[in-house]
């Protein structure tokens, strides 16, 4: 993304309603889907940006992160994320089957990605079998705008796109479903716009989605009670639930 952007990032994303909500909706996933051990997990943020996420998965097991940027790894070793390294998801610097859980959230997306196949590959080697994927990605290229663009975001996806990654990268879908569903229709007409007006900022440099967070994140926290139980058809945002599938025992031979 800009440079800049990831100032914006750093600045906002403790109290912004988006990130909050993304956290919120791991937390609820993670009672449901992350694997039960006795021993701690080892965790992988695959694109931790700032550190919000991976801040939040370091309470859960001991947790890595990784980033394209020199800028976001700084500003998470600021937070004492010391876990942390630059490096692509797609040429990930660890070795195959170290993660039980590996989370990634709108990275795929990016532009530096441009094998988005080859990217979810490698999530899917470092994650031991029966491992899992947490994988959160912008919903419709038709929503593309000047956000896309500030973040460089290159590729919103559907499900359909989303379920055809995991399995050739033989993972198995347990849950792919839109959110941020409620908000929907202004955020939309809000991009819409943008792509029609000479913005190029993202949509994080902006005043009265601050201004408006505790009301969004009160409307998002009453959509997560449908998601405990039904998958949304729509949303700005897809969040997908994979696991890494265990080789079948090889036959015994007399």
């Amino acid at each position: 993304m800009n440079i800049d952007e990831y100032a914006i990032m750093r600045r906002v994303e403790d109290q912004h309603w988006w990130y909050v909500a993304l956290r919120d909706i791991v937390r609820m996933f993670w009672d449901t889907y992350a694997p039960k051990q006795g021993q701690p997990v080892r965790l992988l943020d695959a694109g931790c940006g700032t550190g919000a996420n991976l801040a939040m998965l370091s309470g859960k097991g001991t947790a890595f992160g990784v980033d394209f940027a020199p800028e976001a790894v700084r500003l998470c070793r600021e937070r004492g994320l010391a876990r942390t390294a630059v490096a692509s998801i797609d040429a990930l610097p660890f070795s195959e089957e170290s993660f039980d859980l590996v989370l990634s959230c709108d990275v795929i997306c990016n532009r530096s990605i441009p094998d988005k196949r080859l990217a979810v590959n490698e999530l899917a080697r470092v994650l031991r079998p029966g491992g899992v994927l947490f994988l959160n990605l912008p919903a419709y290229q038709w929503l593309w705008s000047s956000h896309d663009a500030a973040v460089h975001t290159d590729r919103r996806f559907t499900r359909t796109q989303i379920n055809r990654l995991l399995r050739n990268a033989g993972l198995a879908p347990r849950r792919l479903t839109h959110w941020n569903a409620t908000l929907f229709p202004p955020i939309a007409l809000t991009r819409l716009w943008r792509r029609r007006s000479d913005r190029r900022t993202s949509d994080l440099d902006n005043a009265s989605g601050e201004r408006f967070s505790t009301f969004f994140q009160r409307i998002l926290t009453l959509e997560q009670r449908l998601l405990r139980r039904t998958t949304l058809p729509f949303g700005t945002s897809i969040f997908a639930i994979a696991t890494k599938k265990t080789p079948s025992p090889k036959n015994a031979t007399p």
